[in-house]
């Protein structure tokens, strides 16, 4: 039998596949952290109408304050009134 030497974490840590922007890339086990974060972190913006908001901001070409977000509110209200009911 030939030896075999098995790696230990201090040696060798294992290795994840993780895509990379230039194909596939091998990542240490922690460094697909700060990726998944950057996607919670929208996920959340997501589901709270951050981002829609910023959206609206940029279609209307208007700044940040309490109208606007007024205006986006009811814009957002009424949209959602429109939209069908389940059930």
């Amino acid at each position: 039998m030939k030896n075999q030497k098995r790696a230990t974490s201090m040696e060798d840590p294992p290795r994840v596949w993780f895509p990379g922007a230039a194909g596939k890339t091998h990542l240490s086990r922690l460094a697909w952290l700060p990726r998944f974060a950057a996607i919670l972190a929208s996920l959340l913006q997501e589901i709270f109408d951050e981002s829609a908001y910023h959206r609206f901001l940029e279609r209307n070409q208007i700044s940040s304050s309490t109208r606007a977000y007024a205006a986006f509110r009811e814009e957002n209200d009424r949209l959602k009134a429109q939209r069908p009911k389940c059930c």
